[in-house]
């Protein structure tokens, strides 16, 4: 039996499944899942969790031994085992096949993991589970689904958003579901303690300003409206704050990703006779932000493509690989050529490191 992890809720409120099967790399989302279905379990009484993670010195027969074993606190008993391949490799599949030959009727067995690849949903084991069990295949909300997403998670914290209120979060949000719960989560509190949440007034956008704005601080949100506006040094005043307190680069490197992504793909229905508007709209750009990326959209070429691209791309090798060049500077690259000077492109060709470092204190021990 397959589940989405948006039906898993409705799932729950019927009959308790003694497999689940839990695969997905958005971390909040899986662990997002494991958490209802552990709620719903200890209502229904399984009060003891046993919790393995499949790394060297983890033996499956602890399977099948927490199997046998009496409990002496609980009757009922969930056990859990994280797969950090998605592959219980050949043990694993054997222990798994004598578990199914022979199934606890006192035991819930939850096993939870990365995205499976295909063939790993085409293997004997797999297959034999998910007749037993229920797949919860866990995919991260696009464009189109993720609105109804926000409200789903709005709520799960008795909150009502206003439609201004729902597309902000989903331009500042996309792609970093953790942030947008805990914004839901401060906006919630504060509801808790005003007329807001007697009266159930829908959240308004100007309250979710506020509370982004108190969060944006120390956000990589916090660079896109020096990005947009052409404030090079703003930008980078709030780049080297955002690496003094440990932001993650991958995030940062996600944001710039996503302006020249965002730039190439309307320009491209612009090109199949759309309007600019209707083209921003379609890539999810928020109302109040049109006006900035039209500006962006028409000095947006093939040269400044291929060139942010190629920035993009040693961002990625410096993230990933190591390949020693500075990441500070390559995003200050990557600002300049996003930013509407005349000629934008010869100045990210011209400016060097020094150049960077004048505009404020210097980078390197950030990075």
């Amino acid at each position: 039996m397959q589940v989405y992890s948006n039906q898993l809720a409705q799932h729950l409120q019927g009959p308790l499944q003694p497999l689940y099967l839990v695969f997905g790399d958005d971390d909040f989302l899986r662990l997002r899942a494991l958490r209802q279905i552990r709620q719903r379990a200890s209502q229904l009484g399984f009060d003891e969790r046993l919790q393995f993670n499949q790394q060297q010195d983890f033996s499956w027969d602890e399977l099948a031994t927490s199997a046998q074993n009496l409990s002496l606190f609980s009757q009922l008993r969930s056990i859990e085992i994280e797969l950090p391949t998605a592959s219980p490799g050949q043990d694993g599949a054997k222990a798994l096949q004598a578990w199914l030959d022979n199934p606890p009727a006192d035991t819930l067995l939850i096993l939870h993991g990365p995205k499976l690849k295909p063939e790993q949903q085409r293997s004997k084991w797999f297959k034999g589970l998910t007749e037993y069990g229920v797949f919860v295949p866990v995919y991260t909300p696009d464009n189109a689904q993720f609105g109804r997403f926000i409200h789903q998670l709005a709520a799960e914290y008795q909150l009502e958003l206003a439609p201004d209120a729902v597309q902000l979060l989903q331009q500042w949000f996309e792609g970093n579901l953790l942030a947008l719960d805990q914004s839901l989560q401060k906006i919630a509190l504060s509801q808790s303690h005003t007329q807001y949440s007697a009266q159930r007034v829908p959240v308004s956008l100007e309250l979710v300003e506020q509370h982004a704005q108190q969060q944006s601080r120390f956000d990589i949100f916090a660079l896109q409206d020096p990005l947009l506006n052409g404030q090079i040094e703003l930008f980078i005043q709030r780049l080297q704050r955002l690496l003094e307190t440990d932001a993650e680069p991958v995030l940062i490197h996600w944001l710039l990703q996503r302006h020249c992504t965002i730039l190439q793909q309307a320009k491209q229905l612009v090109a199949n006779d759309q309007s600019p508007a209707q083209a921003l709209q379609k890539q999810g750009v928020w109302k109040n932000h049109q006006s900035l990326y039209l500006r962006h959209l028409q000095a947006w070429d093939d040269s400044r493509y291929a060139k942010a691209s190629a920035l993009l791309w040693r961002c990625e090798l410096a993230i990933k690989r190591d390949s020693k060049e500075d990441l500070a500077t390559l995003f200050c690259h990557l600002a300049i050529v996003y930013q509407l000077a005349d000629s934008p492109l010869q100045v990210a060709d011209a400016i060097t490191r020094a150049d960077i470092q004048s505009l404020v204190l210097p980078l390197e021990a950030a990075v």
